[in-house]
């Protein structure tokens, strides 16, 4: 099966300049499967013809590897903590403006839910400090989608119901954003595998307090992690902090310079 794999990584750099080395073995052969069956192939080897005798497969491929599908607040220990701990210690330590990367942010759950609950505790504080959020993304339909700020309800479902009230107006199963919130967001396109950059343009510098980059990491091959958490690194301020997927832990428990901030959350703080 790995042979059969390297093959098509290769076929498919040379026919189509599309590289998935990128992307770990065992996340390709799933997606392999995966268009196998919707393209009714009986196994690999049928899909693997089918795969070069179809001008179009290739693109489909690609956009089953480019998984972006996120939710509101998708893990409730981690904005538990960062609602109880980590915002108020940045708030208290902060004079002026908070910075914060939401990177990979796909159609925006995960920012816009950073945006709410630090917008929440401005509100509940009265506090003058503000905040930035850059949202980045590669894919620039799913940023268009992000500065829509329209969401279907099961996207919502760990949202907790005094801010779905809130912050949402809802037009049968539809939920649109409040301006408001959207307008705390800056959406731009960029890639983190980009070697030509430690950060995003559009963020001038890095030097930013808070990073969430979630259920990235596992999708890629080692080098390409590495790529990606030293990226995070530059960008975060000292003592600032990096949130990532729980199932990516034990990736950046392994990286140097990053500390856990409380165990078994997936927050961690630049050492």
């Amino acid at each position: 099966m790995i042979k059969e794999i390297e093959k098509h990584i290769q076929l498919l750099k040379e026919q189509y300049s599309l590289d998935i080395s990128i992307y770990d073995h065992s996340y390709l052969e799933k997606a392999f499967y995966s268009r196998m069956n919707s393209t009714f192939c009986e196994n690999l080897d049928f899909y693997f013809q089918y795969l070069g005798k179809i001008p179009d497969e290739p693109f489909h491929l690609l956009g089953q590897l480019s998984n972006s599908y996120s939710e509101f607040f998708r893990n409730s220990l981690t904005f538990s903590l960062l609602e109880q701990a980590i915002l108020p210690r940045l708030f208290n330590l902060k004079e002026t403006e908070i910075r914060i990367w939401s990177a990979a942010c796909a159609s925006g759950q995960e920012a816009y839910s950073l945006a709410i609950l630090f917008n929440d505790y401005k509100e509940k504080n009265k506090t003058s400090i503000g905040f930035r959020i850059l949202a980045t993304d590669s894919s620039e339909s799913e940023l268009e989608m992000a500065r829509k700020g329209i969401f279907d309800l099961k996207t919502l479902k760990n949202t907790p119901i005094g801010f779905a009230e809130k912050y949402f107006s809802r037009t049968g199963d539809t939920f649109l954003l409040n301006q408001a919130i959207r307008e705390q967001l800056d959406f731009s396109h960029y890639d983190l595998l980009c070697k030509e950059s430690s950060s995003p343009p559009s963020g001038i510098y890095g030097d930013y307090d808070l990073i969430m980059c979630c259920n990235v990491l596992f999708y890629y091959e080692s080098e390409y992690q590495q790529i990606i958490l030293n990226k995070i690194h530059r960008s975060l301020k000292p003592g600032g902090f990096f949130i990532t997927g729980e199932a990516e832990t034990h990736l950046v428990n392994a990286f140097r310079g990053f500390k856990p901030f409380a165990t078994p959350s997936a927050i961690f703080v630049k050492s």
